[in-house]
């Protein structure tokens, strides 16, 4: 049977994000399905000439898409299975600060200016669950958002607490590739088919988004402050190691102090004094698991 798709038709605009009720589908718990995305510039970049249009559709993402069986409260595992770009990307500055690169993907590669190449590790930058109200400003919160975490990626499951019935689940701007940080507040733009199944957490219930891997969790949060954001990550991840390892909740702190890997999504503003301080830092802990 054909997997349920969610066109990109569907997109929330972003005057509307957080605010959106309606859903566009509805999916039962374990059921696999697909979420078409849109690349912010072109919604789907083929030429050169598409990674610099007259006008662009800013942080337009799929969605709501409601969950039967969830209720607020729950906490939505949503495992990414597959991320498929659809056409090419659009990248960083490319000449001059305006003007956008264009970056083939073929290959199971990233092409970049000069011969250069990375890995086609595709990943998604924004996925959120609809809040009862919209956060401070800017677009991450505890609620996800526009965090760009790379490994928000297949293979891996991430966890977000709902807070309205169903989730209401909104996700879009992929990208093909992607470091830490997302330097520039760029990465490897592109639309892409997202195939995603989502079930009921039982085990972690985090308070923030959570992103479990094969042989760590990364505990992540948002805030203006770097620092608080920091340090309600290893808050996060001190709570949830005491509580799957058993141990106590200060040798679960002196473990993740220690071995822990301090990572970023969404920082690229810091120290820029040009650019207005309008959104969150996105900080992560990830710890390995013994």
């Amino acid at each position: 049977m054909p997997l349920q798709r969610v066109s990109r038709e569907h997109t929330v605009p972003v005057d509307q994000r957080y605010r959106v009720l309606e859903p566009v589908a509805e999916v039962a718990l374990g059921e696999p399905f697909v979420v078409e995305t849109i690349n912010f510039r072109t919604p789907i970049i083929r030429t050169p000439e598409d990674a610099n249009p007259p006008h662009v559709c800013e942080r337009e993402e799929t969605g709501p898409i409601y969950i039967q069986g969830i209720a607020p409260g729950d906490v939505l595992a949503i495992h990414i299975e597959q991320i498929t770009p659809v056409g090419h990307a659009s990248g960083g500055w490319w000449e001059t600060p305006t003007c956008n690169s264009f970056l083939e993907i073929a290959d199971e590669r990233v092409l970049f200016p000069g011969g250069l190449w990375a890995p086609l590790r595709p990943m998604i930058g924004d996925i959120y669950v609809t809040p009862n109200q919209a956060p401070p400003p800017g677009n991450p919160w505890d609620i996800g958002g526009n965090m760009d975490f790379k490994d928000i990626a297949p293979g891996h499951t991430l966890y977000l607490r709902a807070e309205r019935e169903g989730g209401l689940l909104v996700l879009g701007d992929a990208h093909a590739c992607q470091g830490d940080g997302e330097v520039l507040g760029l990465a490897a733009e592109c639309a892409a088919d997202v195939r995603l199944r989502i079930t009921k957490d039982d085990t972690y219930f985090p308070l923030r988004p959570m992103i479990r891997k094969a042989h760590s969790f990364v505990t992540i949060a948002c805030r203006y402050d770097y620092a608080e954001a920091r340090d309600l990550a290893v808050q996060d991840a001190t709570a949830l190691l005491a509580r799957i390892a058993g141990v106590s909740e200060a040798e679960a702190f002196l473990y993740c102090t220690t071995v822990g890997d301090l990572r970023n999504g969404g920082v690229w503003f810091m120290g820029k004094p040009d650019v207005p301080w309008t959104q969150p830092v996105t900080v992560g802990l990830e710890v390995p698991l013994p």
